[in-house]
């Protein structure tokens, strides 16, 4: 199966140009959210017990990414549908399945993130990568382009945790050499862009670029995979 991946980036591209408002309200909100991290989190190495203490503030902000991100599918899907009234109509919705998409992300991110921590202790101890870090973080991302598609899955076919689960495992079979091209440019292109303008320096005119520029790559990256799911599942 072929895909199309440049007319997919100009199809998200011109979503958000026709559809400005809801594009600036999600921008907006985005920023909000990291300006809200930047002031939770401090730029300085802090005690074990200061780091406790900013555990439950990480914990809330984690899930409210999660939940702006279902809130932008529900609204992506109901413009889809010529359904769209307000930036706030699916805000009820989006509420209802937050616990589980909040079980989808940790099952799609969990063993990426343990196969990721084995190779980093591995290389710190200096003992380079072990026979059992490799495995693991080949597995790690295996299962995460398997159910990168599960969360708009989930929302978009209206199945229950379980289904979401079952339908992308199977759905994406014979499909992995897409899941690698969208998963490079949906996840790992924005973390480069991301890095690059990091660089650009640390005062106040960057950082708000820097917001900025994330979060429209998070709008963009949500809406292409909106479309990519629904061009792979034609």
């Amino acid at each position: 199966m072929l895909m199309n991946f440049p007319q997919l980036i100009q199809d998200s591209w011109n979503f958000i140009r026709n559809r400005s408002q809801f594009s600036l309200f999600a921008i907006i909100l985005l920023v909000a959210i990291q300006a809200t991290v930047l002031l939770v989190m401090p730029n300085s190495p802090v005690s074990a017990e200061a780091s406790i203490s900013m555990l439950l503030p990480t914990v809330i902000i984690g899930i409210a990414n999660v939940y702006v991100s279902l809130l932008l599918i529900l609204n992506i899907k109901s413009i889809n549908a010529g359904q769209y009234h307000a930036f706030l109509q699916n805000a009820l919705t989006a509420f209802n399945k937050l616990l589980p998409a909040i079980g989808l992300y940790i099952l799609m991110v969990l063993p990426l993130s343990f196969g990721l921590s084995s190779v980093l202790l591995s290389m710190m101890s200096g003992n380079g990568v072990s026979i059992i870090s490799l495995p693991l973080l080949v597995m790690g991302i295996f299962i995460f382009m398997k159910l990168c598609l599960s969360i708009y899955i989930y929302l978009i076919e209206e199945y229950s945790f379980g289904q979401a689960v079952k339908f992308t495992w199977n759905f994406t079979k014979g499909k992995m050499n897409l899941m690698i091209g969208y998963c490079l440019i949906a996840n790992v292109l924005p973390q480069l862009l991301a890095g690059l303008v990091s660089k650009l320096g640390d005062n106040i005119a960057v950082m708000i670029i820097s917001f900025f520029i994330s979060a429209f790559l998070s709008l963009f990256t949500t809406i292409f995979g909106f479309r990519f799911y629904q061009a792979i599942r034609q």
